[in-house]
């Protein structure tokens, strides 16, 4: 009885651990393909999104250079944006309104950066640099928040991008050789 149980038990042993290894590949084929295939798309956005903030970088740096004129502007109010209300994490923000005046002409701008609390308070002065051949076109002096956020932005898609190859590189580290893999005894 004994050496029945032993002789039949060596074979199902064997071809349940045939089929489990069995099993295990195909379900490790299939995960690597969906960490790749989830990797793959973090890098793909990220690289996109990389691509706009460098163009909005560029933007924004070119806007610098051509903002050489200076003129005395103020903050004539603070425009609320309210939070989402469906996301617990989000509050109020501000948006300030400078108002400046070049060549007779005044120009009043609602400024392109929120924040919370806010950055500015209505009536304090500040100096506008401006682009005398658009003067529509400003940067306030000495406020470099917009820099700030695009470079912030850029370090969060490079972070996405190098998702696929770090994975990638991590994965060849974990699994040295897959035809060695492939030539072990089962």
């Amino acid at each position: 009885m004994a050496s029945e149980q032993n002789g039949t038990s060596a074979p199902t042993n064997t071809i349940n651990h045939n089929y489990a290894h069995g099993h295990r590949k195909t379900r490790s084929s299939k995960s690597d393909k969906s960490w790749i295939l989830i990797c793959g798309l973090f890098s793909i956005v990220g690289a996109i999104m990389l691509v706009v903030n460098i163009m909005s970088l560029v933007n924004e740096i070119q806007l610098r250079r051509d903002c050489t004129e200076l003129t005395d502007g103020i903050v004539t109010q603070l425009v609320l944006n309210p939070a989402d209300e469906s996301d617990d994490d989000s509050s109020d923000t501000w948006t300030p309104v400078f108002r400046y005046s070049v060549n007779g002409q005044t120009y009043e701008q609602r400024f392109s950066i929120s924040s919370s609390p806010p950055k500015y308070k209505v009536g304090q002065a500040v100096a506008i640099l401006y682009d005398p051949t658009n003067p529509s076109r400003y940067v306030v002096k000495g406020d470099n928040s917009a820099l700030v956020l695009l470079l912030a932005l850029m370090l969060m898609c490079i972070g996405f991008t190098s998702v696929l190859p770090i994975a990638v590189v991590i994965h060849k580290n974990n699994n040295p050789s897959s035809k060695a893999s492939q030539q072990l005894p089962y």
